[in-house]
């Protein structure tokens, strides 16, 4: 029996649970610029802070799968990777915003739109558009690359500028396309259970047992993305 209301965390909770915890990080930011990065509280704001990543990457994977209208949604992010660009570019060259500056603070909707790009093309069924999903994660390599460079040598790279960058680079895009790769596994598994069970893979759709799956594959793919960018 399909059953659409087994989630207790709708994709709007859960987009206010990541504006909510993206909030206390820039809190924590504050708190560290102001009173010091071994404050207690901005320590823990930190921390919570950390929830907003992976759940902007879900909302991000899942909001390409299920969109009906792929340009407009790409096209969204752009504009607000442009937006903050503009902004990047205004406080580090305005002399208003003399002594403040955002160089090593990236752009969070380049990464989100990277991974969108690159579940797009990894979800088409022609075989050279997946391959052209290695762009955007190419991107996101470099990007982090440079920034590496940057501040291990103490040196500015301009052939690739600071407000152009992923903010968590090659981590935040292979995670969505992990994400994209945990619903691959939830397929493959419906699938297999279909095989054992006798029932068909469409009467599975839409059921708790789809959803535990995909939730699984999903914890299962945050954890190798974060080991990944850890070692």
């Amino acid at each position: 029996m399909k059953n659409k209301n087994f989630t207790c965390l709708s994709s709007f909770i859960l987009k206010i649970i990541a504006i909510v915890t993206m909030t206390i990080d820039h809190i924590g930011v504050i708190l560290e610029m102001n009173v010091g990065y071994n404050y207690a509280l901005a320590i823990a704001f930190r921390y919570i802070g950390r929830l907003a990543l992976p759940l902007f990457a879900f909302m991000i994977c899942e909001g390409v799968i299920h969109t009906k209208k792929i340009g407009n949604y790409l096209l969204r992010l752009g504009i607000m990777a442009t937006l903050v660009t503009g902004a990047l570019i205004f406080i580090e060259y305005v002399p208003w915003f003399d002594g403040v500056s955002v160089r090593n603070e990236g752009n969070i909707f380049i990464d989100l739109l990277l991974g969108a790009l690159a579940v797009y093309l990894l979800s088409r069924k022609e075989w050279y558009f997946k391959v052209l999903s290695i762009i955007p994660l190419g991107i996101s390599i470099v990007s982090y690359i440079v920034t590496s460079i940057e501040f291990g040598e103490g040196i500015l790279i301009h052939w690739y500028p600071f407000f152009l960058r992923a903010q968590y680079h090659f981590y935040s895009v292979g995670m969505i396309i992990l994400f994209y790769c945990a619903y691959l596994a939830k397929d493959l598994f419906l699938k297999q259970y279909s095989h054992n069970s006798g029932i068909p893979v469409e009467s599975l759709k839409g059921t708790t047992l789809e959803r535990y799956a995909l939730n699984l594959f999903s914890v299962f793919a945050l954890v190798i993305a974060t080991l990944g960018f850890f070692f």
